[in-house]
């Protein structure tokens, strides 16, 4: 029997057995919705178009009067779309669904949720391509991030929990428990910096921090060697409560300073070094220090040079005993302390002295010009203290670090607190040369002493006794959670070597009975 047409109201299309069957167009009584599209037995089915009075519409496979199968949806308030399949009118199986705001979701559906493994792709180009549980990530999952860090591991109703690892565009890695997105239990992160921690963490923070870096076995941060002796410095990483905390990979650096001095103005040298900048550091031993060469090349042959007797250094990296040090070395000029630095003061009778400015100021009188026909100290070359020799820095080992060899050198050209103490003990020198000549005849004394001894200091050729600041810094760049440890300090005091004794020759005693005997050889020979 031959399908029909019927035309009513709200249905215009074909029939049969006066049934709505093949093509027809069906108005809803409400007026909302409208199909256009096949049908079968009074049923939408087969290819058709459900439209919505608000501009909405689906298109795609009918079954049995239900959206049903492959389809497209477009809203109309949002401006998304929807395509892929259906079941019962809900978006359930393999889908694409696009956002007006630019994201894009790609693969599973369960009655009208994310469910299922997908990739989803946000408006800022985050993707994450994994399992999904009602709209949220869940289970397995891989997130990509714009600036290049990915995650890798388990989600938990959208956030990391579970086990997972965190690979960060610069190369740091973190590998371990999460909880709400942040690291939680056991985990091990590897630092760009090359630093490693190992352990426990709480919300998103190590349960152990390290604050601080001591000197191990040196008493009160103190110690004695031999002008050319090296000698060793080991450092451990500790907490707050003074626990040693096994961090692997800090980067620790050795440096030294020797005392930052400043010449009172009135003194020749205050002139010659005015305006040669440089940047105290500061100490725990109450005084500033600017730096000063370090080296770890100690020469297998090493000779030092203690008064007029050379003095061989041995390979052992121990600090002297109190029997290789002399007791009468020449102790540094005495200071005093302003404002963190070392301000020397003039020798007795020199001209009075007056506060440093700290401005630039015109040039003032020097001693040992004019009336005592002196000539002013000549300039240093304006250069900066030559920086310490670099020491290549070490990694510490469950947290230590150890330097086995360390060598102060002798100080390079015109180091400015060596050349102002040597300038202090020429003016000491010259005043008690022109009090005496005064005292005689009144000539004025000679300064080519005061030359002699200014141009030798430049060019020492072993390390001068006094005390020098050992420093030991965390430099791991950038730093691990942002901050760096507490320095720790050595002071070592370089003392003057004692001169080898030589052996002492046996002197032959006079044996008479030897010589008599060695007479009478000699004389029963001639009868």
């Amino acid at each position: 029997m031959a399908a029909s047409v019927a035309r009513t109201d709200q249905y215009l299309g074909e029939t049969k057995h006066q049934l709505r069957d093949g093509f027809g167009v069906y108005t809803y009584g409400n007026k909302f919705f409208k199909y256009e599209g096949e049908w079968k037995d009074g049923k939408k089915h087969g290819h058709g178009k459900l439209s919505m009075g608000d501009g909405s519409y689906y298109e795609g496979e009918f079954k049995e009067g239900e959206i049903d199968g492959h389809g497209f949806r477009y809203w109309a308030i949002t401006k998304n779309t929807y395509s892929g399949q259906f079941k019962l009118g809900e978006l359930h199986g393999q889908g694409v669904m696009k956002y007006t705001d630019g994201s894009v979701y790609e693969g599973e559906w369960h009655r009208n949720k994310k469910q299922g493994y997908g990739t989803h792709k946000d408006k800022s180009g985050v993707q994450y391509t994994g399992y999904f549980y009602e709209h949220k990530m869940h289970g397995e999952g891989v997130a990509e991030y714009l600036n290049g860090d990915v995650y890798k591991g388990n989600w938990v109703q959208g956030k990391k929990q579970g086990h997972g690892e965190l690979i960060h565009a610069n190369g740091t890695h973190y590998e371990g428990q999460w909880r709400n997105d942040l690291f939680n239990g056991q985990g091990q992160m590897q630092h760009i910096s090359g630093f490693i921690y190992d352990g426990m963490w709480i919300n998103g923070a190590p349960t152990i921090k390290a604050c601080k870096i001591i000197v191990v076995g040196i008493e009160a941060n103190q110690m004695q060697v031999g002008q050319g002796r090296p000698f060793r410095i080991e450092v451990a990483i500790q907490n707050e409560d003074g626990d040693l905390v096994e961090d692997d990979g800090r980067e620790l650096h050795v440096s030294a300073g020797f005392k930052h001095l400043v010449p009172k103005e009135g003194l020749a040298i205050y002139k010659a070094t005015k305006g040669i900048d440089e940047e105290p550091i500061p100490t725990p031993f109450g005084y500033a220090i600017v730096g000063y060469p370090l080296t770890d090349q100690v020469p297998e042959d090493a000779m030092i040079e203690a008064g007029d007797a050379m003095l061989s250094v041995p390979k052992s990296y121990t600090n002297l005993s109190g029997s290789d040090i002399s007791g009468d070395e020449a102790e540094p000029e005495s200071t005093t302390e302003r404002d963190g630095e070392a301000v020397v003061p003039p020798p007795e009778g020199a001209t009075e002295i007056l506060e440093p400015d700290r401005t630039d100021s015109p040039d003032i009188a020097v001693p040992g010009g004019g009336e005592s026909g002196e000539s002013p100290e000549p300039p240093i070359e304006e250069q900066q203290t030559p920086p310490p020799v670099l020491i290549p820095s070490v990694r510490s080992v469950q947290g230590r670090g150890c330097w086995p060899a360390i060598l102060i050198p002798p100080p390079p050209k015109d180091y400015k607190p060596f050349r102002i103490l040597d300038a202090l003990s020429d003016e000491s020198g010259n005043l008690s040369k022109k009090a005496k000549s005064k005292s005689k005849d009144g000539s004025r004394p000679s300064t080519k002493a005061s030359q002699k001894s200014s141009s030798s200091s430049s060019h020492e050729a072993v390390t001068r006794p006094g005390d020098y600041v050992i420093m030991v810094c965390d430099i791991t760049t950038p730093p691990w959670q942002d901050e760096t440890l507490e320095p720790a300090y050595v002071l070592v005091k370089v003392k003057k070597l004692k001169r080898s004794p030589k052996p002492k020759e046996k002197e032959k005693k006079w044996d008479t009975q030897k010589h008599m005997s060695m007479a009478m050889s000699y004389a029963d020979g001639d009868t």
